[in-house]
């Protein structure tokens, strides 16, 4: 702790050489903090006259299922709070009575009445959105006659969104790549060693991880900017085999095509996030992406690349590649139409335009 201060606050080393850093002290001071904070939450939530609940379901690191729950809330002088009130551990099955079970004793503990919930969000999984024996269904069986609306969130829809571009080829050749250069101690460091040797900007190529949602524009991106230092590296190894689709014209539009879709995805993506987002905003967020890929495919129909930068880059891009791309753009286009309908019962002019809303 005291080598954090050095780093962190120096000039005031001496008040933190008083404190005792002892593993009991730290527990208890932890758990102090827990209460007061948890106190707080409660408090807020106290206040409430609407809230709304967005909730998760994913794998830690110990292959345990944690249920996470956010809260947003609004008191009557319309201020609002938003946090993340709890997580739910699930030991055993992850069916939608556990989900539910475990949604009624976090909202038990933080003492939140379901008469004011107005919103719960979730994603499209069966356990969570089943009619019968989801979450979904459940919610409703428990509590007829309530006013909840469902949604689902839009940022798992923008990553199904993906799925219409038909990318997994590409997308399996490139974890192939990365999984060969860092799963190999021997390999990795020699990898290392060579991009420190040619002043590389980047130290190393980046994992893939599919539950976080810029990871594939992330890694598309660190292998093209490394793309001619791994095609030399592995010609020196002499296992040129390991990244010859890097060298074909064909696989490598591909790439690139797919390397700039993803960047425009990463950057609506990181819009949407954050606190302090409304539905409006990720509504106005979500119509201009779904003009930019109307724009985008109309773009490619004249062969115009200007808005892909990395593309225009390959030379000899053939119009069979071309008009492959803007078809798929249009599936893009259909699917968003699709997975993008926000069902809640007011139109977007209510949001805007309350008193002129019919």
């Amino acid at each position: 702790m005291l080598q954090v201060c050095d780093v962190l606050c120096p000039d005031k080393k001496n008040n933190f050489q008083t404190v005792s850093f002892s593993r009991k002290t730290v527990t208890s001071r932890i758990e102090a903090i827990d209460k007061n904070l948890t106190s707080q939450l409660e408090s807020k939530i106290g206040q409430f006259k609407f809230c709304s609940i967005a909730m998760d379901e994913s794998t830690d690191i110990n292959d345990t299922a944690q249920l996470v729950l956010f809260i947003r809330g609004v008191d009557e002088n319309f201020e609002i709070t938003e946090e993340l009130a709890c997580t739910r551990s699930l030991k055993g099955t992850t069916k939608g009575c556990d989900i539910f079970r475990e949604f009624q004793e976090g909202l038990l503990t933080l003492k939140v009445p379901i008469t004011n919930i107005c919103n719960i969000t979730t994603d499209g999984a069966p356990n969570m959105t089943g009619k019968k024996s989801g979450f979904l269904g459940l919610f409703n069986q428990n509590y007829p006659g309530n006013n909840v609306v469902f949604l689902h969130c839009v940022i798992h829809q923008d990553a199904l969104c993906k799925s219409a571009l038909n990318m997994k080829p590409v997308l399996d050749a490139v974890v192939k790549l990365v999984n060969t250069i860092r799963s190999r101690g021997l390999t990795h460091r020699q990898f290392r060693d060579f991009l420190q040797s040619v002043q590389s900007e980047y130290s190393d190529v980046l994992y893939y991880t599919k539950v976080r949602w810029l990871s594939a524009g992330c890694v598309f991106e660190r292998i093209w900017q490394l793309k001619d230092d791994i095609v030399s590296f592995f010609h020196e190894k002499q296992c040129s085999a390991e990244c010859e689709m890097l060298e074909h014209t064909e696989w490598l539009s591909d790439f690139v095509f797919f390397t700039d879709l993803l960047c425009y995805m990463n950057n609506l993506n990181v819009k949407m996030q954050g606190k302090n987002q409304f539905i409006d905003d990720i509504w106005a967020h979500l119509k201009a992406f779904k003009l930019k890929l109307n724009l985008f495919a109309g773009q490619l129909a004249k062969n115009d690349l200007s808005h892909f930068s990395r593309l225009n880059s390959i030379p000899s891009v053939n119009e069979e590649k071309l008009k492959n791309y803007e078809d798929g753009l249009k599936n893009c286009i259909l699917s968003s139409n699709a997975d993008f309908k926000i069902s809640v019962p007011f139109k977007q002019n209510w949001i805007f335009l309350p008193c002129l809303s019919r």
